[in-house]
């Protein structure tokens, strides 16, 4: 019954906010399976790792809230838009994308900086993926159909 009731959820679900997380999805397992690696061959100490991951997961967090969740009653799906407030956000956090390598190079620098600046990533694109699936769902059972 579960399974009969997500499939049914995702159909009201637009097409392209389903593909926005799919590609997060995706990029979020190619750069854990990078991090692993990294901490693995001894390139990368776990605790900066974990730490770059939940640092990003907040930066995340707060970026997901760049595009604006809505129920459109004319397609019966939930659709994202950038409105005044995400468009601040998302200025902002393209300014933390181009500025983060050159103010953390600062404290750590080649192969170590790399895998920081992944784990950052992983962690803001799990933030993101996370906080907007979220927001699906609150829509989606405050509509009755996810229930």
């Amino acid at each position: 019954m579960k399974g009969k009731n997500q499939q049914s959820s995702s159909a009201h679900v637009d097409l392209r906010l389903k593909k926005r997380l799919e590609t997060y999805l995706v990029f979020i397992l190619i750069m854990v399976v990078v991090i692993i690696y990294e901490v693995f061959t001894g390139v990368f100490m776990v605790s900066w790792a974990i730490g770059g991951i939940l640092i990003g997961f907040g930066v995340g967090i707060l970026a997901s809230r760049m595009y604006h969740l809505s129920w459109d009653d004319e397609t019966n799906m939930v659709i994202g838009h950038i409105d005044k407030i995400g468009a601040v956000i998302l200025i902002c956090y393209l300014i933390f994308i181009f500025t983060r390598t050159y103010f953390l190079s600062q404290w750590v620098q080649g192969a170590p900086l790399t895998a920081l600046i992944l784990s950052l990533t992983t962690g803001t694109l799990m933030g993101n993926m996370m906080s907007t699936e979220r927001s699906i769902r609150k829509i989606l059972k405050t509509l009755n159909i996810l229930v």
